[in-house]
């Protein structure tokens, strides 16, 4: 792979990021504050008010360019070992992650697509995690398969947590191109995103194993379930700002590394 290649595929990545993650973080804080008369935001939302802006069509349509760029980029990072890692288990897991990522990140570019195609109600019923979760209970296997992804997605909130706390993210940039003010505003707004993303997750991979424990698909649930359930507790909206906040900032985060990421 060329080096203008890798660097349009990390660009268009982290640019798409950046809006849907800077979108997300908006909604979330106007859903706490009372701002917004909608449901609690999901993932599928972020798209849907993006098309409904003027452009929202070319806007959209770039982002999901953007989404692909980054599912590319990330099956890069897997299978073509860019970052030279080696053969620790440390390493492999890391490789894996990428695979996992660029998983997520392919559905949540075929949810976008499903909305520049015409797919714009929200509508009812289950859940995009209780339906795969309902498919896989039909299997024998189901059940530790339920189990396995919500460990998965407990440990990568862990690896979150991780990054706030000692913001070995930084390692991902190319400090000699940033500005002593650019390398601070990575430090903290990664710190703050990472640890907002690691409680959505946390969350999201608990409601997994519980459905896996309970044998009952109702309990699995992504991030609308998690946003839900953060609103639901004792002060409850300062929370879903607090987190909406972060998912915001995590956006910002994106928009740095989209211009300083090493390539």
């Amino acid at each position: 792979m060329t080096q203008s290649l890798r660097t349009a595929l990390v660009f268009g990545g982290y640019a798409a990021k950046t809006v849907v993650y800077c979108l997300l973080g908006l909604l979330v804080i106007g859903t706490a504050i009372g701002s917004f008369r909608q449901d609690t935001p999901s993932q599928k939302s972020v798209f849907i008010k993006l098309v409904e802006q003027p452009f929202g069509q070319v806007i959209l349509g770039i982002v999901i360019i953007g989404m692909g760029c980054y599912v590319l980029w990330r099956l890069t990072q897997a299978f073509f070992n860019t970052d030279d890692l080696g053969t620790s288990a440390k390493d492999i897991v890391m490789r894996i992650f990428y695979v996992v990522s660029a998983i997520i990140y392919g559905f949540g570019t075929y949810l976008a697509i499903k909305v520049f195609t015409g797919a714009r109600s929200e509508g009812g019923g289950q859940s995009n995690s209780e339906q795969m979760s309902s498919t896989l209970m039909q299997e024998t296997w189901g059940l530790w398969a339920i189990g396995l992804v919500g460990g998965l997605i407990i440990a990568f909130s862990f690896i979150q947590f991780k990054h706030a706390v000692k913001a070995d993210f930084m390692d991902k940039f190319d400090l000699h191109k940033m500005s002593a003010k650019a390398r601070s505003a990575a430090n903290k707004v990664g710190r703050f995103g990472f640890f907002a993303r690691g409680i959505i997750y946390i969350m999201v991979g608990s409601f997994f194993v519980h459905a896996a424990l309970t044998a009952n698909p109702q309990q699995a649930g992504g991030l609308q379930e998690a946003l839900g359930t953060i609103m639901q507790q004792s002060y409850g909206q300062f929370a879903l700002m607090f987190v909406g906040a972060g998912l915001f900032t995590f956006g910002l985060f994106c928009a740095l590394e989209s211009r300083y990421h090493k390539t």
